[in-house]
Parts: C-alpha cells; sequence; structure tokens
C-alpha cells in the first residue's frame, strides 16, 4: 500500500545548518529581550489571543520568552524553544536575572560556533568553559557584601521594580519584617499605596459564618481577649458534640473559644449563632487552613507551639469528646498546667486538669471573613525555639519549589513579622501589574538578606575578567584559551546592552578603564560613580545563577550536532 505522500514525516537536520538554524531561533529571542536589560528599559508589545483586548506590554525577560513559541522556521524553534526553557526556568526560580542571562546565552554561543567552525572540539570547548565560570562565580562570591538598613533595601528594590514609591515601602517593609516576615500583598481600595503592621501570626481562613464576627468594634472582625483554642482537622456535624466543650471551658473560666476544624454543617453553625449571651461566653469557628492534609497538618502543628495546644487528627480516631475524658497522647506543650487564663492552677492531679489539656490559649485573637490571627504570650519559648529550629533545618535540605516557599511561609508566622501592603491604581490593569511587580521584587528582596548584594549595572560581571584575565591556558591548549577569551568577551555583554539601551555608545564602557573597584555606570546619568554607594545594586545569587544557567546552557547547545523533527511533536503549553 502506498504511503500519503502529504503525511508529515520525521526529519533530521545536519551540520552546518544544525548550528545555524539554532543561533537564529536563540538570536530572535535574545534580540526581543535585550531591550528590557537596564534602569531605563524598553517594553515589548505582545499581541493577546482575544482581538479586542489591548498588547500586552512586558519588561521582564521570562515573560517574554514564555510568550514566544510555535515559530514558522522549525529548525529556529529549537533553538528559541532551548533558549525559553532555560530562561523560564530562572524566571521561576529568581523573578528576575533572565535579560542577562539571555545577553551572555548569545555571546557564548555566537563566539562558541565560530570556534567550532574554525576546528575546535566543542566537547572540550564545554569543558573549559564549566572550568572558567567556577572562577568567574568565586569571584563573584567575593565580590558579595550583606544588605541591612531601610536605604538599602529601597534602593536594590528601586534596581528590580524601577518604581519608586513601591521601592520606598518595600523598603520599609523588608527592614521590619526580615528575610522570612510575611508580606501581603493586597488591592487597595483608594489610589493610593498604604501599608501597615500586624501584630502575631494570621492564616488565610476566616469565620466559617459572617454572623459569627458581629458584635464586635469594627464591622467584619472580632476580637477575642485571652483566648481559649481548640484545634483539629475534625468535621463537626452535631451540636451534641459541641455542649460539653463549651461546658467544661466556662466552668474554667474562659470566656472565648476558637474552634478550629475542617468542615461543619449548617446545623452546628446555627447552634453557634444563636448564642444569646456572647459576653459571657463567646464561640468562633474557621476551617483549618490548608488545601492538602499535610499542609493541614503542619498549619496545626505550628498553631500548636505557639498557643500550647494540642491537636485533634481524624486519622488518630479523635473527637470533640478526647479532651474531656481521654489522657493526651504526648506531654502538654505548657508543662502539663491548665493555663491561668482558663481558670486553671499549678495541680495536674484532678480530673479537670485533664479534662482541658488539650486546650491552648492565646493573649489574642482576631478572625475576619478571609483570615484568623493569633497573637501569644506564651513564657515558655523552649518548644518553639526548638520547633523553629527544625523548620530552618528542613527549609536548608528543601529542595522543591513549592515546599521551599511553604516552609518560609510557616517560619514568618512564627517569627510574627507581618505586614500587608495594599496597592491601589484608578486602572484595574495597572493595579493588578504592579502587584504582580510588588511580588516578584518582594521574593529577590528576601533573596538579597540572605544571600547578599553585588554592585549592579553589570559592573560585578565585568569585574570577574580579572580573575580570568590571570588564569593560566597552556599555548597549545586552543580550548581552554578560545573558552577563556568567549567568557571574557560573554562578561562584557550585559554592560553594554545596558549602556546602549539607556542611549551610550562603546565609548562610555572605555572611560571605565582605570577605575577603583566597585565604580561603574550610572545608566541614568552617565556618571562614574561607586555602584553599591549609589544604590546600584543587584541580587547576589540571581546574579550566580543567571551567569551559571547561561554558560552551562550555552555550553551544552554548542555540543547539539543534530536536530530530529517528529512527524506529529507532543503538543504542551509548558517551557
Amino acid at each position: 500500500m502506498k504511503a500519503n505522500s502529504s503525511a508529515p514525516s520525521e526529519r533530521l537536520v545536519f551540520q552546518p545548518d544544525a548550528s545555524l538554524s539554532l543561533q537564529r531561533g536563540i538570536n530572535l529571542i535574545v534580540d526581543a529581550i535585550r531591550p528590557t536589560l537596564g534602569p531605563i528599559p524598553r517594553t515589548v508589545a505582545i499581541s493577546q489571543a482575544l482581538e479586542d483586548k489591548p498588547p500586552d506590554l512586558l519588561d521582564k525577560g521570562g515573560l517574554i520568552a514564555r510568550r514566544i513559541s510555535d515559530l514558522p522556521d522549525r529548525d529556529a524553534d529549537m533553538g528559541a524553544m532551548l533558549l525559553r526553557q532555560m530562561l523560564w526556568q530562572l524566571y521561576e526560580e529568581c523573578g528576575d536575572g533572565t535579560a542577562t542571562a539571555a545577553v551572555i546565552f548569545q555571546s557564548i554561543y555566537n563566539e562558541g560556533l565560530k570556534v567550532i567552525a574554525a576546528g575546535g572540539n566543542a566537547m572540550r570547548l564545554r569543558q573549559n568553559l564549566g572550568d572558567f565560570l567556577d572562577i568567574a562565580l568565586a569571584s563573584l562570591a567575593e565580590m558579595t557584601s550583606p544588605i541591612s538598613g531601610q536605604q538599602q533595601l529601597a534602593q536594590l528594590a528601586e534596581c528590580i521594580c524601577h518604581d519608586l514609591e513601591l521601592a520606598e515601602k518595600l523598603g520599609e517593609i523588608f527592614d521590619f519584617i526580615g528575610e522570612h516576615g510575611q508580606l501581603d500583598v493586597r488591592r487597595g481600595h483608594t489610589r493610593a499605596m498604604e501599608h501597615d503592621y500586624m501584630k502575631g501570626m494570621y492564616w488565610r481562613r476566616g469565620a466559617v459564618s459572617r454572623a459569627m464576627l458581629k458584635g464586635g468594634k469594627t464591622p467584619d472582625r472580632i476580637v477575642m481577649n485571652d483566648c481559649a483554642i481548640l484545634l483539629s482537622d475534625l468535621d463537626v456535624d452535631d451540636p451534641e458534640e459541641l455542649l460539653p466543650v463549651i461546658t467544661t471551658l466556662m466552668r474554667a473560666g474562659a470566656k472565648a473559644l476558637l474552634l478550629v476544624g475542617d468542615k461543619f454543617s449548617e446545623t452546628v453553625i446555627n447552634f453557634i449563632l444563636n448564642n444569646k449571651e456572647p459576653d459571657k461566653f463567646r464561640l468562633v469557628a474557621v476551617k483549618t487552613p490548608g488545601s492538602t492534609d499535610d499542609e493541614r497538618r503542619a498549619h496545626l502543628s505550628d498553631m500548636a507551639v505557639i498557643t500550647g495546644a494540642i491537636p485533634l487528627f481524624k486519622a488518630a480516631g479523635d473527637t470533640l469528646s478526647t479532651p474531656l475524658g481521654i489522657p493526651p497522647r504526648s506531654p502538654r506543650l505548657t508543662g502539663g498546667r491548665i493555663p491561668k487564663a482558663l481558670g486553671g492552677s499549678s495541680d495536674t492531679s484532678g480530673r479537670e486538669s485533664r479534662r482541658v489539656t488539650y486546650f491552648g490559649q492565646a493573649k489574642q485573637v482576631w478572625v475576619e471573613r478571609t483570615m484568623f490571627g493569633l497573637v501569644s504570650d506564651r513564657e515558655d519559648q523552649g518548644a518553639l525555639t526548638e520547633h523553629l529550629a527544625d523548620l530552618l533545618e528542613l527549609l536548608e535540605y528543601a529542595r522543591d519549589k513549592d515546599r521551599e516557599t511553604f516552609l518560609r511561609e510557616r517560619i514568618g508566622k512564627i517569627l510574627g513579622g507581618v505586614a500587608i501592603l495594599r496597592i491601589g491604581d484608578a486602572v484595574p490593569t495597572r493595579m493588578d501589574n504592579r502587584i504582580a511587580i510588588a511580588k516578584e521584587t518582594a521574593k529577590s528582596l528576601r533573596r538579597a538578606i540572605r544571600d547578599g548584594i553585588l554592585p549592579g549595572g553589570g559592573i560585578a560581571l565585568l569585574a570577574c575578567r580579572d580573575a580570568l584575565n590571570s588564569a593560566r591556558c597552556p599555548s597549545a591548549d586552543t580550548e581552554a584559551r578560545a573558552a577563556q577569551r568567549i567568557l571574557l568577551r560573554a562578561l562584557e555583554a550585559p554592560i553594554r546592552a545596558i549602556c546602549q539601551n539607556a542611549g551610550f555608545d562603546g565609548a562610555k564602557l572605555a572611560e571605565l578603564e582605570g577605575q577603583a573597584a566597585g565604580y561603574g555606570i550610572d545608566a541614568r546619568s552617565g556618571a562614574i560613580v561607586d555602584m553599591l554607594e549609589a544604590g546600584i545594586s543587584d541580587v547576589a545569587s540571581v546574579t550566580e545563577a543567571a551567569l551559571r544557567s547561561a554558560v552551562t546552557s550555552a555550553a551544552l547547545a554548542l555540543t547539539i550536532d543534530v536536530l530530529l523533527h517528529h512527524a506529529q511533536p507532543e503538543e504542551t503549553y509548558t517551557p
């Protein structure tokens, strides 16, 4: 049977067409991203799928690369998608540094093709590029300095987001909350940008019924002082289960209870709302924070350490009657004593003492429609310190990005630094864009507090040339000398692109000759300044990640000899 001649077939592309095709795709993406590098970036307009929507105006290399796909030239598309994958991974990891990585990648690949065309060995060239990369990274590590203080943080934020008002707010916020503190970026209700700080820790779960918040000083918010806490992931379906709990607490002298559970039936909610004397005893129910069982258990363990409660778990067979007659599964975190606010004493030998050992206590509890928070005044900080140390150790060994983010959020809650940034604007789309920029900038500021900063404006990468020049290569090793020249040239690429985007020509770089270490070009004014003193800095770990990703990926791309096109490639929307 004769095959259909019009059906697609697999196709192989060999050298030199393979490298030239990859080069076309790589240059296309880099040329689209290059204008966004520096403090005076230009933007890239990308049309949207819907015809009546205005184009997106982007200045983030990772987002621009993500929007480029399915080039008409299938051979060039391979090179574009190779670089796109690297840039998107870098953007996901760091939120910045993609434009820097793109121009370095382009320089290394284009110069490397010249060496290979002249008879150089691609594998040897790749190995030598890796060796010189280690020298450059070591040089960056030596230049890294810590960041501290509101002014330095605000200056770094401005270098990242190019928004002075937003940068000043973030600088003040992170000077207060530090690396691990919580920052909640929300839509504002006015055109102004506002921020405030909160005491204690909060979770994104509100009251199961808005009616439970009535009676407070402010609408949709209730505050309870010296409040008892009962933590669980239980389904509370029967009001009869609650009666013994309420009775026990009232006998102990408690006047309020925060009940945390996974689900509450409508009957239970109505029972809570039918409380005729909230002044004598108030009960507010909230859902257990977290979207998975593991997250719920983690949040409950954090709240337990903060409040001294022992959580009740469905998996352990616990019910609301468990605290009322069955001894606890483990020693109380408060040393086995009933909180005095609940009417307890130092004597734990009686039956009432055993009944309340699962309950915790908070100095203050506040509940809103979408979140609740705790303010603890526990005198015994031993368990809290130990729990925090465990979380920090888990964070140190975390490799999964989502897990690392979740651990940082938990650590931030325990440390108690909480800030809310409300961003307002007359145009909703502009407000949403500013919120996204604020979140990305906050991510970079956390990395800077943890990993330090480098002189910005491409000057740190340019300064690595001194260390590379001092490295000696055997005169007979042509690939090593070629790799050294390639990387020396690539390290100039970011600062050249920054100057070009700012309207300066190559002669401006010549003014850096003979300048002291750390001096560079302020692209906003063209002056030669001490970059750190002028507030022009980069996050050290972002610069290192951009350099590492660009060099290793470009070196790998140079070893590609053959392109294979499948007849029916698998479709995907991920890079």
